[in-house]
């Protein structure tokens, strides 16, 4: 009896031990699967983003983010939150943005990775811009710089010298520093591995040249973009066409303007990059803008419709994208992801009849996952008992938005331009605020320096005004220096932006 009983035990000794080893090697190729899954659906919001397809981009990060906590893995969580943040503030949800950009930095794997801290900050840095936050968008920027001081590797070298034109942008006196700066990170990774970043460079280039009025090398620059793209076969070059566009604009030569927009247009369909992109969109208005200097009427109406009718989508399709975003943010694991939870639920229940044969070793395992299960539940019925109230918000937030852009807009620019008696005149009715805040701050002003106050409140820059209004370049830029030496405006604060401050500021 005791030689059956000593077999006996043997042979569950064995038998045990296969147990443990089988569900050992299982956890770990669980593991690296989702690893890999996790992976492929980062590289995929990846994709989606440089299409502008940002509601794709979070779909794909918030599957990525469900097999991450599954897996209980710190740095695919980080990542993850990370490109949630970046999707929901091109999707003009800074609230929900700021949001996940906090989640990435309150986890492990956020708080010591100097790389996640200064994307998270570009993330933040955009939010502030988008709402008009200018200086703690300017604070931001070097923060990013600092973070990556002592990073060297791809990623952070992009990110550094994405920020140095930033900082370059913000200040023009020392825009040839920073864009030296810039370059000097790019020649630090091959070529071939940098030339979209490149030619985003080149491009930045020619812009700051053609704003400085040296046509030789805005062409020179924005040829370079163009050549680099063709190198290295990029199929993506409605950048490039619209740069060129931009360029025979300034030198009135419109015919070659509008075939450069046209291949633009042509390019975004034949590459699906999203439509509903309104920088996309206001391809259609200078080309028809280009069509009325040419005086072909037609075409000129043709094209503006083609705009307007796009606008009006374009607004309709931004709050179905937001409502969608908000489903995405709300929704639980199984109504996100059904048809990869089917495959894992397989192999979870495989694994749940293995842990119950070993349920003494692993109780206190399974104690935890359950608890982390229940609370996950709990906070996803808190959620869905808040959907109702966050999408009304934000319905009421985009009609708002709606309502800013209206046909009042259009009109005071088409008067604008036009040079019309009437502008300032409608300028009033439109911001009636305006003119007493401008004369509280500078008494004695005359018509026509208010007038010259209206167009720089709109973003009209010197060369437009010149041009709008039949003047001298220099006729324009010497009046708005003495308006800047009138109202004390510092030497490096744009006017537009310290009109628009004034009135903000003064109406609180």
């Amino acid at each position: 009896m005791t030689n059956n009983y000593l077999m006996l035990k043997r042979s569950f000794q064995k038998y045990f031990l296969f147990l443990f080893f089988f569900f050992s090697s299982s956890l770990i190729f669980c593991q690296n699967n989702d690893t890999k899954n996790i992976d492929e659906l980062l590289k995929k919001a990846e994709i989606s983003r440089q299409k502008f397809k940002h509601l794709d981009q979070l779909k794909y990060a918030k599957g990525a983010l469900i097999l991450s906590q599954k897996a209980e893995n710190s740095e695919k969580i980080t990542q993850s939150y990370y490109t949630m943040a970046r999707a929901l503030s091109f999707l003009e949800m800074q609230k929900e943005s700021f949001t996940y950009a906090n989640k990435a930095l309150n986890e492990p794997y956020g708080k010591k990775s100097n790389l996640l801290q200064a994307q998270v900050s570009e993330v933040k840095a955009f939010n502030y811009y988008s709402l008009g936050l200018n200086s703690q968008f300017t604070k931001e920027l070097p923060n990013i710089i600092k973070l990556l001081k002592n990073e060297n590797n791809r990623e952070a070298i992009i990110l550094k010298q994405r920020t140095y034109l930033n900082l370059g942008a913000l200040k023009p006196d020392s825009a040839l520093y920073y864009s030296k700066l810039s370059y000097d990170e790019l020649k630090k990774i091959p070529e071939r591995q940098i030339h979209l970043e490149l030619s985003d460079y080149y491009r930045y280039m020619g812009t700051d040249f053609m704003d400085n009025e040296k046509p030789d090398s805005t062409l020179y620059y924005f040829n370079k973009s163009f050549k680099i793209n063709l190198k290295y076969k990029d199929p993506v070059v409605f950048q490039d066409y619209t740069s060129f566009g931009d360029y025979f604009t300034w030198q009135k030569q419109y015919k070659r303007a509008i075939s450069f927009y046209e291949k633009a247009i042509k390019n975004i369909k034949d590459q699906s990059i999203a439509p509903y992109h309104f920088h996309n969109n206001s391809l259609y208005k200078k080309i028809s803008d280009l069509y009325g200097n040419l005086g072909d009427t037609k075409k000129q109406s043709e094209y503006k419709k083609i705009y307007t009718d796009l606008q009006h989508k374009l607004l309709l399709e931004r709050e179905k994208n937001i409502e969608e975003a908000l489903k995405v943010i709300l929704s639980d694991h199984e109504n996100f992801y059904k048809t990869k939870e089917k495959t894992h639920y397989t192999l979870i229940f495989f694994l749940i009849i293995i842990i119950i044969l070993l349920i003494f070793i692993f109780s206190r395992l399974i104690y935890k996952n359950l608890k982390h299960k229940e609370n996950q539940i709990s906070e996803v019925k808190g959620n869905l008992q808040k959907k109702d109230e966050i999408i009304d918000q934000k319905n009421t937030e985009t009609k708002e938005l709606q309502q800013k852009i209206n046909k009042a807009y259009t009109d005071i620019i088409d008067l604008a331009k036009s040079n019309d008696p009437k502008f300032y005149e409608y300028f009033q009715e439109i911001y009636p605020e305006f003119q007493i805040k401008i004369l509280q701050n500078s008494p004695g002003l005359r018509t026509s320096e208010l007038v010259l106050c209206a167009y720089t409140f709109l973003g009209f820059t010197i060369k437009d005004i010149a041009e709008y209004t039949s003047k001298s370049i220099n006729t324009v830029r010497n009046r708005k220096q003495n308006l800047r030496k009138k109202f004390n405006i510092p030497k490096e604060k744009d006017m537009g932006i310290w009109l628009r401050e004034l009135t903000q500021t003064q109406k609180k």
